[in-house]
């Protein structure tokens, strides 16, 4: 007979075990059973009389229907077999259910019409429990079934508390380690999945324990372990996974706080996105300890010291990545107790100055500290000026001012960029429109906005850019809203219906970077864009590298043929600004040109260049810097 495998559709039984140990505990709750048979009126009596008894019960036709029942979240826990199932017989599922020792334990009653003691010992020899001829009598059999239910429910009881602290109730060491090994292999197969541990001891937990007794200190733990899942909030990545959906075949809820003996804790986080997560759950542990605890009315005073670890750093052993949390918690106690240590020092650094990072930009948007610089973008014919590129910058306190590179990527783990993309997109608006009040031309001004793609995805986009032009009192064709390929490409259908929608408000529509991405002529017909802006990287090497000019004349000639703008952003050189000419380019901008600058220093360009149609004096090359934006 064929081998078959116990799987389940997420994954393999050892994860489906896992998951249903840590439901051992649950004693009083309704019992499933399972019936296999292919007879369907034995079937349906079986099913009926059960169900009057009070079961749920789950009825299938044969032995790999019944397996896959087994193999399911929260399966039955009985099962009544009939020796006969096709395709698979109830004596192989019992030898296959036995076969899985890491398993939660099934009572498995085998049913047959077969008399013999050799029978009934093949039954009992390959795992069953127990073992009844039919007809049976269906008292009998439901006393058989809640002689069952009370060994399962011991067993469950017995696999609990081998896998858990009996004071705090909390997981144990050997739960932890089960746990953590499987985030170590799932680890080794997922490159961008990662996880922390936390190795957490009380300082002068002995002194409390040897003064006031064990009775005291047993209760102060259980205080520790009630502070500890305080510290872990629902927003940590503890709970991210359940509550996201996790990831394809990759146990739920895999994090964890156990106690692993004395005074001793661990903490196991899931689908974090950095170090930084695990510092800040050490932080909050540190304040919540800190708090007095109170032993009939006299206040005890205890610290944590805390080691973490993180995945970054290559375990293929959760032995390994527990003793380096354990080696950083003792590091901390060296240095002074209460307080925490990553394992590797330069990734402290590293995660702590990311904290605060995200710390400063969530105050940043209270404090009004983002400012915006505006780049001209001139004619190459004439020189003029024909409008403007918005581009945030931040006043950061003790840092000066700080480009996008420093904190975009932050602004967009956090769901900030959401609030200061919008807040970006009103002050341009306003901007402009009060420019080309103050310094009539024709035609008018324009103002460039770049769009994230977490403010593409917003449902609302439209009608927030609509409402900001109403509010702003600017024309829709002055603004233009720039986009990256790799944006509009997340969802084609949806992309042609926003953009759709933003063409009927008047915008125009901008591909930035252009040349980096996909670069499909299709979907610049498809999606009816008007600006095409070349690349800096394209610009900066075309002079040099034969395959970036060809690049650039490539994408000029493109916008040519589809009756595009096309703008090179970067420019740097006199040389560049010539051969951008040569080929046909009629727009640009760059530092050759301007840098970017406040509003103050826009109006200064203006007033001087007025007179002379808003034609921008030329940077020395002399004084030309890198770019940076």
């Amino acid at each position: 007979m064929p081998r078959v495998q116990i799987a389940s559709h997420g994954g393999t039984v050892r994860k489906a075990g896992m998951e249903l140990r840590s439901m051992a505990a649950r004693n009083n709750r309704e019992m499933k059973i399972l019936v296999a048979d292919d007879d369907p009126l034995t079937r349906r009596l079986l099913q009926e009389t059960l169900e009057h008894a009070g079961y749920e019960v789950i009825a299938v036709a044969d032995g790999r229907a019944a397996l896959e029942c087994f193999s399911r979240k929260d399966g039955p826990r009985l099962a009544l077999l009939d020796w006969l199932t096709p395709e698979v017989n109830g004596l192989s599922v019992c030898r296959e259910i036995r076969r899985h020792s890491e398993y939660p334990y099934i009572y498995l009653i085998l049913l047959s019409s077969r008399r013999a003691k050799e029978d009934i010992l093949s039954g009992f020899e390959a795992g069953a429990d127990d073992y009844l001829t039919k007809p049976c009598d269906l008292e009998e059999l439901k006393a058989r079934l809640r002689a069952g239910e009370r060994i399962v429910k011991l067993e469950d009881k017995l696999t609990h508390d081998a896998l858990h602290d009996t004071l705090t109730q909390l997981p144990n060491r050997t739960f932890f380690l089960e746990r953590l090994a499987l985030c170590v292999v799932w680890g080794l197969q997922h490159p961008d999945y990662k996880f922390a541990v936390l190795s957490v001891d009380m300082d002068r937990f002995r002194v409390v324990n040897d003064s006031l007794g064990n009775a005291a200190g047993d209760w102060l733990l259980v205080q520790i372990a009630d502070r500890l899942r305080g510290s872990i909030r629902r927003d940590d990545a503890i709970l991210r996974s359940a509550e996201e959906g996790g990831m394809a075949g990759h146990p739920e809820e895999i994090g964890m706080l156990a106690r692993l003996g004395g005074d001793k804790f661990t903490i196991l986080f899931d689908h974090i996105r950095d170090a930084s997560e695990g510092i800040r759950v050490a932080e909050r542990i540190q304040h919540n300890i800190q708090a007095p605890f109170y032993i009939d009315g006299q206040g005890v005073f205890t610290t944590a010291s805390t080691g973490i670890a993180f995945s970054g750093s290559g375990y293929s052993a959760a032995e390994d990545m527990l003793g380096d949390a354990n080696t950083a918690m003792s590091r901390a106690k060296v240095l002074g107790k209460g307080r925490y240590e990553m394992c590797d020092p330069s990734m402290h650094a590293t995660a702590a100055g990311r904290l605060r990072l995200e710390t400063d930009l969530r105050r940043a948007t209270e404090r009004e500290e983002f400012r915006v610089h505006y780049q001209p973008i001139v004619s190459l014919g004439e020189g003029h000026i024909i409008g403007f590129e918005a581009l945030v910058r931040w006043q950061r306190p003790e840092f000066g001012l700080v480009m996008p590179g420093g904190f975009i990527s932050a602004a967009e783990d956090t769901g900030l960029i959401l609030w200061i993309g919008n807040w970006i997109l009103q002050q341009a608006c306003r901007q402009i429109c009060a420019w080309n009040q103050q310094f009539p031309c024709s035609p008018p001004f324009t103002m460039a906005v770049n769009i994230s793609a977490k403010q593409f995805a917003q449902k609302d986009l439209v009608s927030q850019v609509g409402g900001i032009l109403r509010d702003s009192g600017l024309a829709p064709d002055k603004l233009r809203l720039e986009l990256t390929e790799s944006v509009t490409m997340r969802d084609e259908e949806r992309t042609t219906r926003i953009l759709g929608e933003l063409k009927a408000l008047g915008v125009r529509l901008c591909i930035d970077d252009f040349g980096t991405g996909y670069s499909s002529l299709s979907y610049l017909r498809r999606f009816a864009l008007d600006v095409l802006k070349i690349d800096r990287s394209f610009v900066s090497e075309m002079l040099n590298n034969s395959e970036s000019q060809e690049i650039v004349k490539t994408i000029l000639s493109l916008g040519s043929n589809l009756g595009m703008e096309v703008v090179a952003e970067g420019v740097e050189t006199p040389e560049q600004v010539s051969r951008l000419k040569a080929l046909g380019c009629d727009f640009a901008q760059g530092y050759f040109f301007s840098r970017p600058l406040d509003s103050a220093g826009v109006v200064r360009t203006l007033v001087n260049s007025e007179q002379n149609f808003y034609t921008l004096p030329q940077e020395s090359p002399g004084r030309l810097v890198a770019p940076v934006r």
